[in-house]
């Protein structure tokens, strides 16, 4: 049962990751069919923000109502209605309607981004087996892929709307085949549960929300704005900083990716043997290492190869704070919504607020505030440890 669990939630995960670049990759010719500029664009993606936030806050409600599958299910829902919207508005040409499917489409990818990550730290616990930085890896590839067949519809001359509402239908079909194999009620408040929140104490109902956990999110915050900030502004700081042309800087950003998705396949193994705090030490040391080598500018050698240490060192940062969120299957769903709302409200506010520091220090200087986030994450690395599971 756990095999096929795990498989499907592997196609979920990469099914996902696939749909967000899918409409990523076409955003240039959307920005062209709505006439609009690049400040307009900003607050149209912004839609797509408010939505996952929205999402992310409502997985926790989903989840303990019905739980993961129903959740996964119901995020499909929203994330093929935001997709079709989508392609109605790049077709019929409004800012309004774009603006308002990417907060559909948001909305469904946020619920599904917290019941997938859940549904992986239950089969952790079952199987005694690290998967999480596999299952990332699956979204990584699938964002490649998406990319990847977004550049051939251009260079075909498929639409955006014929595009957008192929991947639609793939999406909704995926993830409900997937479902069917994921069990039900995973992470849903049981009879029992719903009269043990009713007699605890306040004292008692804070208990999920302790120092680990504080610092799990502060973690998954500062680590996932290390990826988010490199996901933006790779290409761009190689193109001001390295002087490379276009197509290089891609092939760079290339290289981070190959660092992020080499680091999630290996990881499972090597944290089982030595454990997570040792690893995510190692893999914290490695992305600080990797970064401050592309602030000093050396040389372009050296700053391929330190874009790859900075991709492998932040491949386990998020995936390995949500496995200790899961530790305990009690505050699993509220410690995951936590920790996962953290770190994609950081790879979504993250690098905007980066662009805003770029303009007064440059985009180089600017990643120094990057290297203070690993800093930080560091200091905390310890609430990784694996913890008893309490009865």
């Amino acid at each position: 049962m756990e095999k096929k669990w795990y498989y499907a939630i592997l196609v979920i995960f990469t099914t996902c990751g696939f749909s967000f670049s899918s409409w990523i990759s076409r955003t240039p010719e959307l920005r062209d069919a709505l006439h609009a500029t690049t400040g307009t664009m900003g607050i149209i993606l912004l839609g797509l923000s408010m939505g996952s936030i929205l999402g992310l806050v409502l997985a926790n409600v989903f989840v303990r109502a019905r739980g993961g599958r129903f959740a996964i299910m119901t995020s499909a829902f929203f994330m093929f209605s935001g997709f079709i919207a989508l392609s109605i508005g790049a077709l019929v040409a409004s800012q309004i309607v774009v603006f308002a499917a990417l907060f559909i489409f948001g909305m469904g990818a946020g619920m599904c981004n917290v019941a997938m990550n859940l549904e992986g730290t239950e089969i952790e616990y079952r199987i005694k087996k690290t998967i999480l930085p596999v299952l990332h890896a699956a979204f990584s590839i699938g964002t490649l892929v998406g990319a990847g067949v977004g550049a051939i519809c251009i260079k075909l001359g498929i639409s955006v709307s014929l595009h957008l509402t192929i991947v639609a239908c793939l999406l909704f079909a995926l993830l409900m085949i997937s479902t069917r194999f994921v069990p039900a009620g995973i992470g849903k408040d049981s009879a029992a549960d719903k009269k043990a929140n009713a007699e605890e104490s306040a004292a008692d109902k804070r208990l999920w929300l302790n120092k680990r956990t504080v610092a799990l999110a502060i973690m998954a915050l500062c680590l996932a704005f290390v990826e988010g900030s490199a996901n933006d502004w790779i290409p761009l700081a190689m193109v001001d900083g390295y002087n490379v042309s276009h197509s290089f800087s891609t092939v760079i950003y290339g290289v981070f990716l190959t660092g992020m998705i080499s680091g999630r396949l290996v990881s499972g193994r090597l944290i089982d043997t030595y454990g997570r705090v040792l690893l995510l030490r190692i893999a914290v040391a490695l992305a600080a290492i990797g970064l401050l080598l592309v602030i000093l500018k050396i040389s372009i050698v050296l700053c391929v190869i330190a874009i790859f240490l900075w991709g492998l060192g932040a491949s386990l940062g998020f995936p390995m704070t949500i496995s200790a969120a899961g530790d305990e299957s009690q505050y699993a769903v509220k410690r995951v919504s936590l920790v996962t709302l953290a770190g994609y409200g950081a790879s979504l506010a993250g690098p905007p607020l980066l662009g805003f520091l770029a303009n007064y220090f440059g985009l180089l200087n600017a990643f120094i505030f990057v290297l203070i986030a690993i800093c930080v994450a560091g200091l905390f690395t310890s609430n990784v440890a694996k913890i008893r599971q309490t009865s």
